[in-house]
Order: C-alpha cells, then sequence, then structure tokens
C-alpha cells in the first residue's frame, strides 16, 4: 500500500511539469514558411 501512495505522488508531481509544458507549447504561434527558412533563402548580395 506504501509502494502505492508513493507511486501516486511521484505520478502527480512529475506530470504538472509536463502538463504546463504542453499547454505552453499549445500558446505559441507557429512560425511560418518564410520565418523559418528566410535566413537560409536569402541570397548575398553582390558588392
Amino acid at each position: 500500500m506504501r509502494k502505492f501512495i508513493l507511486g501516486a505522488i511521484l505520478l502527480a508531481v512529475i506530470s504538472v511539469p509536463v502538463y504546463n509544458f504542453f499547454s505552453a507549447a499549445r500558446d505559441t504561434k507557429a512560425a511560418t514558411f518564410s520565418e523559418r527558412f528566410a535566413p537560409i533563402l536569402k541570397s548575398p548580395t553582390a558588392s
């Protein structure tokens, strides 16, 4: 019975940061294609 209680407490403690991570990931705006690849797609300017 003691192992069950400790396991439940451990699961509760671990699940809080995981939930916070996924809720923060949902709130962020996904980068568009141009925002992601703009540094790669820029052509060097001739001087």
